[in-house]
């Protein structure tokens, strides 16, 4: 077994599928390379359902689980659970996802052959149902120097698959409230603070979409906290007027209908 310990961050709210949940504790469970500690952060109170798969998980996991008094979004939760996280390694996920059995074992290995890296994520698999049904892979680019220059056009990681250091992103200002942008703004930060980042081109997680992920991403109101985000960036000088300029262009793209949205993303967002 190696010699490295690391915390899952995983937080969950009301609105989750409890055979979801379950089924992401279960991979959770299965790793070749068990945590040392999953944080589970409540955002909020539970349905008496998801209370019960944490109860019937807490013998089979080193669950250490921490409630809010209300929901307060994904970079507030986030913030709250890196906080209460016992290691220096923290590997993210969602409750819904699955990860593959060699995940952790295959990002502890990277860190221990590379000290200075201080992020690594993974390419993953969405699913609607079953894994496998959509054959859709979404890939991110690998090494550092194409991970910097990508980060100032498009997310470069997939959130759920990172492993990072902690004192690297409590470096960079930790999570913050940012609706729909809390990872990409996360990234930016840590891109602007010098973090060292690499990808695999290994599938390391199952990715559940569900059917309204781009309907999600559509509208007025998402376009609305796009422009919130990017205009942040530049007001903290994370990125410049061109850079602005760029992301600024998305605008019209988030008012298509969801047809051609849905033929955007296939072709552009998932080559």
């Amino acid at each position: 077994m190696l010699d490295f310990k690391f915390s899952v961050l995983l937080p969950v709210f009301f609105k989750e599928n409890p055979d979801h949940f379950k089924l992401a504790l279960e991979s959770l469970k299965n790793q070749s390379l068990p945590a040392n500690e999953v944080v589970i952060v409540k955002d909020g109170p539970l349905t008496n359902e998801l209370e019960n798969v944490i109860s019937q998980y807490a013998d089979l996991l080193p669950l250490n689980v921490f409630a809010l008094e209300k929901n307060l979004g994904l970079g507030e939760a986030l913030h709250f659970g890196l906080s209460n996280c016992s290691h220096e390694y923290v590997a993210r996920m969602d409750s819904d996802d699955i990860c593959v059995r060699e995940r952790f074992e295959k990002q502890a290995k990277a860190f221990l052959s590379d000290p200075k890296l201080d992020i690594i994520g993974s390419y993953l698999n969405e699913f609607v149902h079953k894994i496998g049904d959509l054959k859709v892979i979404r890939r991110v680019p690998l090494k550092h120097e194409d991970i910097y220059k990508y980060t100032f056009y498009r997310c470069p990681f997939n959130h759920p698959t990172v492993m990072f250091k902690k004192s690297a992103v409590l470096k960079a200002g930790s999570y913050k409230r940012m609706p729909f942008f809390e990872d990409y703004y996360l990234w930016i930060r840590m891109a602007v603070t010098g973090c060292i980042f690499q990808n695999t081109d290994e599938i390391l997680l199952n990715y559940r979409i569900g059917n309204n992920m781009i309907s999600r991403r559509h509208g007025l109101k998402y376009a609305k906290h796009e422009l919130a985000f990017f205009m942040s960036c530049y007001k903290e000088g994370l990125i410049n007027k061109t850079q602005l300029l760029r992301f600024m262009a998305r605008f019209p793209i988030r008012l298509m209908p969801i047809v051609m949205l849905e033929k955007f993303y296939a072709v552009v967002l998932r080559k």
